[in-house]
């Protein structure tokens, strides 16, 4: 069982590389499912997990200037405190619920997250128009590269503190469903999306994580057994990604997701 854990990580490590989306997603159901830790232990560790795996790619988006800080900072601005809010709510159903109770609760949040993540990803495969880096934005459309209006600030603010309730709760769309975010609201290169995701997905994670931490919600030893496997397997992934065709990767992991949450919800 020792093994299993690393491997794991491994394999997350590599999908989160491989297509930027995943991280949570797999991670806290495997923690719950078949390590058998808490929801709220799966949802701490899997917050330090996805903070260390994700640091890598911010990192190496920073440098190619594959980052918008503007959107990051307004997104952040609305996800860092709902996120916090979303650990202080799961932190009041562990005193209200009884542990039984609280692991369905969880258990069924997860599920239903999971079918929203899964849905988004082939929303997003899909549905989203095809955006090009050289694409001319369109007459009174913000281009990304101007200081954003006072409304888009808001709406920022506002989806990013959807986002973030998600991520505290449940440790899951810091990464896909943020992106599908990004993709409605800004006329964005795809590059510039992800970087951005990821920065602000980091940071996010970063700050959720240390809360968990502060309530005992955090395995260090099972953390760092998924680091063990995550971290090569992020750098791996990220090598060949440019090789791999990624779309009917993201379809599988899309359905791979939706057929776990259903599976979830049916069976508690």
């Amino acid at each position: 069982m020792e093994a299993t854990p690393t491997l794991f990580g491994l394999l997350v490590g590599f999908l989160v590389g491989l297509t930027g989306v995943g991280g949570g997603s797999l991670m806290t159901p495997f923690l719950v499912t078949v390590v058998g830790v808490s929801a709220p232990t799966a949802v701490g560790t899997d917050m330090v997990f996805a903070t260390l795996t994700k640091l890598t790619g911010s990192v190496q988006h920073y440098r190619q200037r594959s980052v918008n800080l503007e959107v990051a900072l307004f997104l952040g601005l609305g996800s860092i405190p709902a996120g916090l809010l979303g650990v202080a709510t799961l932190e009041w159903m562990e005193h209200f619920f009884d542990p039984a109770r609280l692991e369905t609760v969880m258990i069924t949040v997860i599920a239903l997250t999971l079918v929203l993540v899964g849905a988004s990803l082939i929303y997003r495969n899909y549905f989203m128009p095809n955006r090009d880096a050289a694409d001319a934005p369109k007459p009174g459309v913000w281009d990304g590269k101007s200081r954003m209006s006072k409304r888009r600030r808001a709406y920022t603010v506002v989806f990013g503190a959807f986002g973030g309730y998600l991520v505290g709760l449940t440790s899951i769309g810091s990464g896909s469903v943020m992106a599908v975010i990004l993709l409605l609201l800004y006329p964005l290169a795809p590059a510039i999306v992800v970087g951005t995701d990821i920065a602000h997905a980091t940071v996010l994670s970063l700050v959720v994580g240390l809360a968990h931490m502060t309530q005992g919600n955090v395995d260090f030893g099972l953390a760092g057994s998924l680091l063990l496997g995550g971290i090569p397997g992020v750098l791996v992934g990220s090598r060949i990604a440019p090789w791999i065709p990624g779309k009917p990767l993201k379809t599988v992991l899309a359905v791979m997701l939706i057929f776990v949450g259903v599976r979830l919800l049916i069976s508690y």
